[in-house]
């Protein structure tokens, strides 16, 4: 900001040495700033200021800022012998002589003469270029408002922004590409089919029961980002669902956080990892949503899952690894004959058939790690039965052991609870 000395006996404000620039809008702030010190209130007003009337559009007209008796301004003198120039700029500024009839009055200079100083000021009948595409780009609000169901269509201002949503998605693109943006604000539902590139875009909608996205499977919508929508259709690698509610979604490989898994099928592809993070079941009862885990080359991580989640399809050798809050993982032994599945947390494991409990082993060629809570309780009764037990009856510990017969699986005391079983 400019230093501003104000003379009252000379009648000039003065910018201050180093400075060579102040605006229209400066010069008028610091004015006020004056003028409503306790030792002016008293004092004749020094400037008057008009504009930004609205031109229609978002724009706005340019100020123009008079100063009132007298009142000029001056750049500070420099030492010579180099001639500075000093811009006023941002508006224009008008001078209005001293001693004048306020209903008639004559103007000046508003620009006082100092030495080794040029002063140049650029005028204006409007906003400048600059200003408005800042107001502009300012009113899409970082992204492109779309509303099928919109009356506007068309990329000139303001289409496309909350106050007029383009009411289609080719318009939207290209409003997007020319303004610079990658967001599009999704009010009602909206398809995404094939003739633009979305790759790593994002589409927000209204809320899940407010807005549906269908991505057709001829769009190319790789690394795309989609939130607070009902998402279904097909997605093309590495893309990220946040707080949605999905029902039948293919080709998921990236990240899906806080999503509710709505009745349908999840298919899993692209020889990429699949993340789901802090996901719920949105099922009630017994019925589950589906993960097809897209035959061989897809590793599946879920983390905090809630409810329960049946899995088929896999033949590969990648892991997958589910981390219960609550729930219960169904397998479909006769579709999942490859890898490992790793499951903790508290919950269950069955067969999606016969509703039967699954310990820790080999399925038709997959490996189950059961380690949720049930889990190994139910492996510790199961190997308490079937394997080899010693009773020390003097210390009254009872050690059960594995299948061998002589490295020791648990020991307990018999007089305390299950809760102290001491895995060896």
């Amino acid at each position: 900001m400019a230093t501003l000395t104000f003379d009252q006996p000379e009648k000039i404000i003065e910018v201050a040495a180093p400075d060579t620039e102040i605006t229209i809008q400066e010069l008028y702030n610091q004015i006020k700033d004056y003028e409503g010190q306790m030792l002016n209130l008293e004092e004749p007003q020094i400037c008057k200021a008009s504009g930004k009337e609205p031109l229609g559009g978002g724009v706005l007209v340019g100020i123009t800022l008079t100063l009132l008796y007298g009142w000029r301004l001056r750049f500070e003198a420099r030492p010579g012998p180099t001639t500075v120039v000093c811009d006023i700029t941002g508006g224009n500024l008008v001078g209005q002589n001293e001693g004048q009839n306020e209903a008639n009055p004559t103007f000046g200079n508003p620009v006082a003469p100092s030495a080794y100083v040029t002063v140049t000021k650029t005028s204006s009948a409007s906003a400048t270029l600059s200003e408005l595409q800042a107001i502009q780009y300012a009113s899409y609000n970082g992204g492109v408002t779309l509303d099928v169901l919109s009356a506007f269509s068309g990329t000139d201002f303001p289409v496309g922004t909350p106050q007029e949503p383009v009411n289609n998605l080719g318009d939207a693109y290209a409003i997007a590409q020319t303004r610079g943006f990658t967001t599009i604000f999704v009010i009602g539902d909206l398809t995404i089919t094939s003739g633009n590139d979305y790759t790593a875009m994002t589409f927000i909608g209204e809320s899940v029961s407010k807005s549906t996205i269908s991505i057709t499977a001829a769009a190319n919508v790789y690394k795309a980002e989609f939130y607070e929508a009902h998402i279904e259709g097909t997605l093309d690698g590495l893309a990220q669902v946040k707080e949605c509610e999905i029902h039948d979604l293919d080709y998921v490989s990236g990240y899906l956080e806080r999503c509710v898994l709505a009745p349908g099928t999840v298919t899993l592809g692209g020889t990429q990892e699949a993340h789901f993070l802090d996901c719920w079941s949105g099922v009630p009862g017994t019925a589950t949503p589906t993960i097809d885990l897209g035959g061989s080359g897809q590793a599946l991580a879920m983390r905090n899952y809630n409810g329960g989640i049946l899995l088929t399809n896999k033949t590969g050798s990648e892991s997958v690894s589910i981390d219960l809050a609550s729930g219960q993982v169904k397998i479909d032994q006769a579709t999942v004959t490859g890898g490992t599945i790793v499951v903790r947390g508290d919950g269950k494991v069955i067969d999606s058939v016969t509703g039967d409990w699954m310990p820790s082993g080999t399925y038709n060629g997959m490996t189950l790690v059961n380690e949720t809570s049930s889990g190994k309780m139910l492996q510790m009764i199961h190997e308490a039965h079937f394997n080899r037990r010693v009773w020390d009856k003097n210390g009254n510990v009872i050690t059960i052991y594995a299948e061998d017969g002589t490295t020791p699986l648990y020991q307990f005391d018999t007089n305390a609870d299950l809760s102290q079983i001491t895995p060896q």
